[in-house]
């Protein structure tokens, strides 16, 4: 029921509900008999390519030389 995943979240019932309204939405589940969590199909497992967040390319680190561990401390 609802009641597991507001127990297993701490959100309520309303937020519980609008989360998986909005999984449903997406396509992410498929819940057509609502009266049980049981019944809910997953339809997607992942998060999609195009929704994953990107990380800026931070450049390379320059080593330093072997002199930097005796005259910088």
């Amino acid at each position: 029921m609802v009641h597991e995943l507001t127990v297993k979240t701490g959100k309520g019932k309303p937020d519980v509900m609008a989360a998986l309204d909005a999984l449903i939405a997406s396509e992410y589940i498929h819940w057509e008999d609502k009266s049980n969590t049981a019944n809910i199909v997953i339809l997607e497992g992942w998060e999609r390519e195009s929704e994953k967040p990107k990380l800026p390319e931070a450049p390379i680190p320059a080593l330093p030389n072997d002199l930097s561990y005796w005259t910088q401390y």
